[in-house]
Parts: C-alpha cells; sequence; structure tokens
C-alpha cells in the first residue's frame, strides 16, 4: 500500500529534538488524511504517535494543520476525532469547514466531545442527518454535571476533618473543565434563543392544480402560502426561478430550484426547493406538486446576481461567448468544406446536412454575438462610437432579409417609412443588431396570417428624434412592461420566441437605445424605439409596404 508504506517510513523516522517531532507530527496528519483505510494497522500507530507528541506541537501548528485538511478531499472520520480531543481553539477551525455526508455524521457526532457538538449548533449548513444526531444529545449535553440534590434536606452536614477534604469530595464526582461549561452554557442559550424564535431549516408544502401553494408546515407559513410556482418571479421580486415555473408547465419534478420569500417574518429569505407532480389515482387528472424545502447550504446562491437574472456576471459571459466562438468557427468550417465538396465528391444527404449545420452555427453565431453586446452593455460601456446611420435604409434592409421568415409563418409585416426621417446617431453594427432582433421576434411571436406593422417617422419631440415602432403580436398584447421585460418563454403553442427570450431581447434593445442617448418604450400596443438624430432631412415621399416573402403595396 503506497500510503501505508509512507506511513511506515515517517514513523521510523529519528526524532531526538522538538523540532523533528513537528515536524513528522505534520507529516503524519497530513498522510492521514490522504489515505482514507481506517482499518489499516499502522493507522493506530500513527495516531498514538500523534497524541504521545501533541504536547510538542504549538497550539498554532496543530490548529493550522486542521485547518490544511479543509479541500476538495473529505476528511476521514477517525482525523476529525483525534483533533476534536485536542483544546477549542485547535478544532474550532476544522469543525466549522468541514463537510461530510448525513450519514458520516450521524457515525462521528456521537463520538465527539460536548464542547465539539455545542460548536457544530452553532452551523447552518449541516444535513438533517448531522441535525438529527445533535438533537439527541441537546438533554445530555446542556445538563450541568454535578452531584444530584435530595429530595428531602439533609439535617446538618458533618463537616469532614481531613486534610484532603478536597480530594473525598471529588469522589463523588468531577468537576466540569471552565470551557466545556462555558460552552454548554452558550449552546443551551443559543438553542433556547431559537427555540424562542423558532426559525425553520425546512419545510413541507403542497400546491394545487394552479400552482399555488395551500399548505406548509413551517413557521410563519402566511408569507409562503399563497406563492405560485406556476410563473417565475420578475427580477428581485418574491418567487420562483425560471426552473420550478419551466417545469410546472411540463407537469415534471424539479430539484433544487429558488423561491424567495419576503423578508419580514421568520420563513423570510432565500430557499431551495424540490418537488413532484401528483396526479389523481382515478382519473391521472393533475392536481399538483408536493415538495420540500430547506435553507441554502454554504456555497449556494438562492438568488440571480449575474447578467439579465443569470448566475454570471457579465464579463463571464463575455469569457464564455470567446470560448465558444473557437470551436463553433470550427464546426462551421468543415461543414462549409463539405457543402462546397472541398475535399472531394460528397453524397447529397452529407451536403444538406452540411447545410443545416452552417445554418444552426449561424444562429449560435447571432446568439454569441447578443450575449457578447449584453455584457459590454451591462459594464456600463458603449458598444461602439455613434455614426449616423439612414435608418429608412437599415429598416428596409432588415424587413427584406426577414421575408422569408415572415412567409414561412404566414405573416404579413406591414413596413411604413414617412418622409423627412433623419439619420440616427448610433454604432451602426449595434443598430442593425437591434433592429433586426425587435423585429424577428415579433414575427416570431406572431400567429400565422397576423399582421405586424413596422413604422419609421420623425420624433413628435422638441429634440430631433427618429422613431421605430414595432406592434405588438396579438400573444403579448396587454402584458404588462415589468413581465415582458422578464419573460424568458411565452405559453402557447402558436409562437416560437427569441432564442434567448423576449425579456433578454427587449433589455438589449433598451441598452443599445440608452447607450446612443435613446429611449425603449413599452406602450400597449407598440414597442417603440427613440433614437438621437442629425438634423431633419427631405426624403422621398412616404412609402409602404407589407412584406409577405416579398414587397406588396400596401393597402
Amino acid at each position: 500500500m503506497r500510503f501505508d508504506d509512507r506511513l511506515a517510513t515517517a514513523l521510523g523516522q529519528p526524532a531526538e529534538v522538538p523540532a523533528a517531532r513537528q515536524a513528522i507530527w505534520r507529516q503524519l496528519v497530513d498522510l492521514l488524511g490522504q489515505d482514507h483505510d481506517e482499518e489499516s494497522p499502522l493507522r493506530a500507530a500513527a495516531f498514538d504517535r500523534l497524541r504521545q507528541w501533541r504536547a510538542d506541537v504549538p497550539i498554532i501548528g496543530r490548529q493550522s494543520a486542521g485547518m490544511l485538511l479543509l479541500g476538495d478531499q473529505p476528511v476521514p472520520t477517525d482525523l476529525i476525532e483525534f483533533f476534536a480531543e485536542d483544546a477549542t481553539v485547535v478544532f474550532a477551525p476544522l469543525l466549522a469547514g468541514v463537510e461530510l455526508p448525513g450519514k458520516v455524521w450521524r457515525k462521528l457526532i456521537p463520538r465527539l466531545s460536548p464542547v465539539a457538538r455545542a460548536l457544530l449548533r452553532h452551523r447552518r449548513d449541516l444535513p438533517n442527518g448531522a441535525l438529527r444526531a445533535l438533537e439527541a444529545f441537546g438533554q445530555a449535553d446542556l445538563v450541568i454535571e454535578g452531584p444530584v440534590a435530595e429530595p428531602e434536606p439533609a439535617a446538618e452536614p458533618e463537616p469532614v476533618h481531613h486534610e484532603n477534604a478536597e480530594h473525598a469530595h471529588h469522589e463523588h464526582y468531577a468537576a466540569p473543565d471552565i470551557r466545556e461549561l462555558r460552552a454548554r452554557i452558550e449552546a443551551f442559550r443559543e438553542r433556547q434563543l431559537h427555540a424562542e424564535q423558532a426559525e425553520p431549516t425546512e419545510f413541507r408544502f403542497e400546491t394545487g392544480a394552479d400552482g399555488v401553494i395551500r399548505w406548509c408546515d413551517a413557521a410563519g407559513r402566511g408569507a409562503i402560502v399563497g406563492l405560485s410556482i406556476a410563473d417565475a418571479a420578475p427580477g428581485q421580486a418574491h418567487g420562483v426561478d425560471g426552473q420550478a415555473a419551466g417545469a410546472f408547465r411540463r407537469r415534471a419534478p424539479f430539484r433544487d430550484a429558488r423561491l424567495t420569500v419576503a423578508e419580514a417574518g421568520k420563513a423570510g429569505g432565500a430557499w431551495c426547493i424540490s418537488g413532484v407532480p401528483i396526479f389523481d389515482a382515478a382519473t391521472g387528472r393533475f392536481t399538483g406538486y408536493r415538495g420540500t424545502a430547506r435553507r441554502p447550504r454554504v456555497g449556494e446562491r438562492a438568488e440571480n446576481v449575474g447578467l439579465l437574472g443569470s448566475v454570471l456576471s457579465g464579463d463571464s459571459l463575455r469569457q464564455l461567448a470567446h470560448e465558444v466562438r473557437t470551436p463553433l468557427n470550427a464546426i462551421a468550417g468543415f461543414a462549409e468544406m463539405i457543402e462546397r465538396q472541398m475535399l472531394g465528391p460528397a453524397p447529397r444527404a452529407y451536403r444538406e446536412r452540411a447545410t443545416t449545420i452552417l445554418e444552426e452555427t449561424q444562429r449560435l453565431q447571432d446568439v454569441l454575438d447578443d450575449l457578447n453586446e449584453a455584457a459590454q452593455l451591462d459594464g456600463g460601456s458603449a458598444p461602439m462610437a455613434a455614426a449616423e446611420v439612414d435608418c429608412a435604409m437599415l429598416l428596409a434592409r432588415v424587413t427584406a432579409a426577414l421575408g422569408p421568415l415572415a412567409a414561412e409563418k404566414g405573416v404579413t409585416i406591414a413596413l411604413a417609412i414617412a418622409p423627412h426621417c433623419a439619420s440616427a446617431l448610433i454604432d451602426p453594427a449595434a443598430a442593425e443588431r437591434m433592429t433586426t432582433r425587435l423585429v424577428s421576434a415579433a414575427i416570431g411571436l406572431a400567429r400565422p396570417g397576423e399582421r405586424i406593422a413596422v413604422e419609421l417617422s420623425p420624433g413628435d419631440g422638441a429634440k430631433s428624434e427618429t422613431l421605430l415602432s414595432v406592434e405588438r403580436p396579438s400573444l403579448v398584447a396587454g402584458q404588462a412592461e415589468s413581465d415582458l421585460l422578464e419573460a424568458c418563454d411565452i405559453p402557447g403553442e402558436e409562437g416560437a420566441p427569441p432564442l434567448l427570450g423576449l425579456g433578454f431581447t427587449l433589455r438589449m434593445v433598451r441598452g443599445v437605445a440608452e447607450s446612443c442617448g435613446g429611449v425603449l418604450v413599452i406602450s400597449p400596443d407598440r414597442f417603440r424605439v427613440r433614437l438621437p438624430a442629425t438634423a431633419a432631412q427631405q426624403a422621398p415621399a412616404e412609402t409602404g409596404q407589407a412584406v409577405n416573402g416579398g414587397p406588396q403595396p400596401l393597402a
């Protein structure tokens, strides 16, 4: 055995001076932490040597040796038990950070001292098995050792006339260590405080067929009952995240989704919830969900902190886009070589698949461009320097390019460009991406046979502006602005929302507009983008056409 050989080598080293014993002591701790074979015969000898030389190692050295055990690898339970025998200042950092499965905690906790168990009670990330094991020792740990009072008072105690009277007293019971006594008192006060506050660490819940939580067994349940798992909470509002809402729509189980409850009350704050759908045994009808909730453990985040509600920051998303773009370009290059038969003749089926791959890679390239654009806007920097952009030409080019998509869906684009529209002051690439995404989102969400009005006109205010207006599809008509900005998915089979969601698209459009001094206005029937423009210029007569696979006169 490799580790046993190392243990034998360490145990056989000479240790005549304290410095050598300290070095070997640290080496033995490190080797025992790497070797998880607790049945090895050399482990007992190693622990005997550690206990024998423990006094030769300073407290700060023993403490740092225990802290170095914390990491990605699990710590052997016999090593944790060894450190728990030491002074509180030595084993406290180790017990505060070590993570073990619940079944391991259940075996380890009974072998720990009351002081060690008292320290574990201060942790809020222990699994349920560890919490139950600690509760089993609650009464025993909180009892102060001492003589049991007699039910009837004695008449009068006789004085002990012995020079070792104190030793005679200690024959009845052992006086507790002062540190252990203080730890028990603090643990008792902590448990009393928690009992008064009754702050829950987990609870069970049930919902109705509409996703509304009807019942839960948590203290302060008033803040939880009535919340819905059917819809994702917008922004930082209280409710569930998209994982739970998406699973509800599919009637699928979910695990460790996020739930945020109003901070006022004992149940307020962040929760991780898991649930399974329930169906009536007789009819098969969906009746709701049953699930459990727990507080987030160490390292878990229960709130959205990244760009547009994701868990990644803008810099992380920009780096992610860069990392994905390299292999994506390679895939597109090989697909193009097959499509053009640059490496030799290829069957027709292969060329058709290569064409499909090229189309999909282009879609992913557009997504990566959107992510990069959003990351730049999230960092507060404009994409590029503004320039004059002829919005009439831009809009005509974009609607023509989207004509095949509109024809495929059976949607008519009613394009109207008013005269005297001035050029907008905006980055040209960002303007084209913003216009394309906004119009394509409207086409994707439109129902077959629907007509989407796309208009360009001069601003109606005192400032020189150009106004781009896109009619809202009937699928999202009447929805509040906050709901649209947070929408990741639109219910219904008729619509095909943007790949990153309508909310992402609208936020990106708003960010691009604001980066050049414009604004996105979401009115009840239209999306309106106001862009700063140059002085008004003469333009040809008003243009009107309907795009449905090709230009048509506007009736």
